[in-house]
């Protein structure tokens, strides 16, 4: 599915990351998967993401510092935090950080379509936004122009 959209799912609680993969590959996405900050950190640099689902809390960090890696690069590639709490305070900060949108299990797969739709078309080149392939790697966008 290499023409599809590629979306990472920082994820290391075992059932989250099942029930998103499941419902994200019912919706043709090509995913890519980390448990923790290092693993999305490197896949953020070394490939073009449209999104990224990632946990609250990972073993070396939380999803601040998935978010804090994407400023960094100059990214502005969505990320979704997949919290187990819940809890208004966390989707508070959460949205305060940059986050794009806050779920919690059980996740749904009419929620999880709306996000993914709402985010594609959001960046879409239509829109005239910059592409999230390019905000994602920005030395890999100019390496595609070159190759053009």
């Amino acid at each position: 599915m290499a023409s599809q959209p590629s979306v990472l799912v920082a994820c290391n609680d075992c059932e989250s990351r099942c029930a998103l993969a499941s419902i994200l590959e019912d919706l043709g996405l090509d995913l890519v998967f980390a448990s923790s900050v290092d693993q999305a950190r490197a896949i953020l640099l070394g490939r073009p993401i449209r999104l990224v689902f990632c946990e609250d809390a990972l073993p070396d960090g939380s999803f601040r510092d998935v978010l804090h890696t994407l400023k960094l690069a100059g990214s502005r590639v969505p990320l979704v935090v997949c919290s187990l709490l819940g809890e208004m305070d966390e989707y508070l900060e959460a949205m305060e950080s940059g986050a794009f949108d806050f779920i919690s299990p059980p996740f749904r797969p009419t929620e999880l379509e709306s996000i993914v739709n709402s985010i594609l078309h959001e960046y879409s080149p239509k829109n005239k936004k910059r592409p999230l392939e390019e905000a994602a790697n920005p030395a890999w966008a100019e390496e595609r122009k070159v190759a053009s």
